[in-house]
């Protein structure tokens, strides 16, 4: 299973902003490599995070809001 660990600072930004759905231009390496793991698609004239990549985006920022709390 893919974490955020395996993703660089500025990779899992783009992660971020894409969730946000902010606009978010990835770098050619990044889109590919997203595209690869299957946490991107197209969509109509842009990249969005597919179903897969919205649930580790969403499962990340839980699992940083309980570390959080617990503290």
């Amino acid at each position: 299973m893919i974490a955020r660990r395996d993703f660089t600072y500025a990779e899992w930004s783009s992660l971020l902003r894409l969730y946000r759905r902010e606009h978010a231009a990835l770098a050619t390496d990044q889109g590919r490599r997203f595209k690869e793991l299957g946490i991107t698609e197209e969509m109509v004239g842009e990249t969005g995070l597919s179903a897969a990549g919205k649930r580790l985006v969403e499962h990340e920022l839980l699992l940083e809001r309980r570390n959080r709390l617990q503290r």
